[in-house]
């Protein structure tokens, strides 16, 4: 029977941190706001919207004309003139109407490019959170495994076990640490890049894992996002094709004062004039022609994404189900490992199991627990992409 050793390292405990400061999910997005610098630069196609729709609000200018005439011999002649294009051929209020669509579409652009954020700061916080558990519980693997490598080295020392075993355990050992240092890596780099998305963290934060949400019932389609900026898109392809139709301008209306002055006499009296130009030939068959397709093509993507847009929902919310599930039963196959390691440590202690056995247990028991913060990660993603079909945030941070 083999001798019993201080298996004290080998415990299943949790790895101890400083937690001066945790971060939830919640916290974490609360900096997501209007002042944000990722939300602030995504206005700019919503600014333009809006300076063309006080553009198409302004009226033209009236034009202010002057000229003189003095040929030898003749009256002088002075001329004072008014000119001004009334708006009054429909285009003005199309166009007051193409500006509005304009700025309602760059709204729905505006909404959709904020919920990417969301879901881009949520994946950024998942890995950070997720990547700090995967460390924890490859840390604590490595611990075991390093104190049975040590307790196989000393029994090596004085005879009591080949060298062999202790050979085995220290590339197991290696093999370990390779795996903490690889995760730490990758822990460091979502840190550093949830840092650059959320300013201001203090230099001892620890990421709370976010929970799972239970999967939300009564949800349907409807009017998502992307179907919402192709309706809008389409209503302003619709408007260009009706401003191009408008071809005939409204005449220019001139008033004015003409003064002549000849040999000390002077007379005055009003100017009436009138300027129109006749589409006799260019009678916008191009830009009507453009406009026209134009409208075409966004009716059929507006179509195309009312027909896409439940099978995303059903097929996103679907996913998340499952993956909920999985989680939930992974989860309790995890529970189990504590129990499963006892019992081969009890084993290998009583010389009833080999050092391969126990190896296999630690390395299965471990993969159970890394398995399941990989399907937890899976089912993170898909909440977010149930969140970005929907186009509006879903509850974050369950239980689970």
């Amino acid at each position: 029977m083999r001798k019993l050793y201080s298996w004290g390292l080998l415990a299943l405990v949790p790895v101890t941190q400083a937690r001066a400061d945790d971060v939830t999910e919640e916290q974490f997005l609360a900096a997501l706001n209007e002042d944000h610098a990722a939300v602030r630069a995504l206005g700019e196609d919503l600014a333009r919207a809006e300076a063309a729709r006080r553009r198409a609000g302004t009226l033209g200018n009236p034009r202010l004309e002057f000229w003189l005439e003095r040929p030898d011999a003749n009256p002088r002649i002075t001329n004072w003139t008014l000119g001004w294009t009334p708006p009054l051929d429909g285009r003005f209020g199309l166009g007051r109407k193409l500006a509005d669509a304009g700025v309602a579409a760059a709204s729905e652009e505006l909404a959709l490019a904020r919920a990417g954020l969301r879901r881009e700061m949520r994946r950024v916080f998942a890995e950070w959170s997720l990547g700090h558990r995967r460390c924890a519980l490859l840390s604590l693997r490595l611990a075991r495994i390093a104190a049975l490598a040590e307790q196989e080295r000393q029994r090596a020392r004085v005879g009591a076990e080949s060298g062999l075993s202790a050979r085995r355990v220290a590339l197991a050992e290696a093999e370990a640490r390779a795996a903490l240092r690889e995760a730490e890596a990758g822990r460091d780099r979502a840190e550093a890049e949830a840092r650059a998305w959320r300013p201001g963290l203090g230099g001892e934060v620890v990421p709370v894992p976010p929970g799972l949400a239970l999967p939300p019932v009564g949800i349907h389609a409807g009017d998502s996002p992307k179907v919402r900026v192709f309706e809008r898109q389409l209503e302003q392809a619709q408007l260009e094709a009706r401003v191009a139709g408008r071809f005939w301008g409204f005449p220019t209306l001139q008033v004015g004062v003409q003064r002549l002055q000849d040999a000390g006499v002077v007379r005055s009296g009003p100017i009436f004039a009138a300027s129109w130009s006749i589409p006799l030939f260019d009678r916008s068959q191009g830009a009507r022609a453009e406009t026209q397709r134009r409208a075409e093509i966004a009716a059929s993507r507006m179509k195309q994404a009312q027909a896409l847009s439940g099978a995303e929902v059903l097929g996103e919310l679907e996913a998340y189900r499952s993956l909920f599930t999985a989680v939930n039963e992974s989860g309790e196959a995890s529970a189990e490992t504590d129990h499963v390691i006892e019992a081969a440590m009890a084993a290998f202690r009583a010389g009833e199991t080999s050092l391969t056995d126990l190896l296999d247990a630690l390395r299965s028991a471990f993969e159970t627990r890394l398995r399941e913060l990989d399907l937890r990660a899976l089912a993170l993603a898909a909440h977010r992409d149930l969140e970005a079909v929907l186009g509006r945030p879903l509850a974050v941070g369950g239980a689970r």
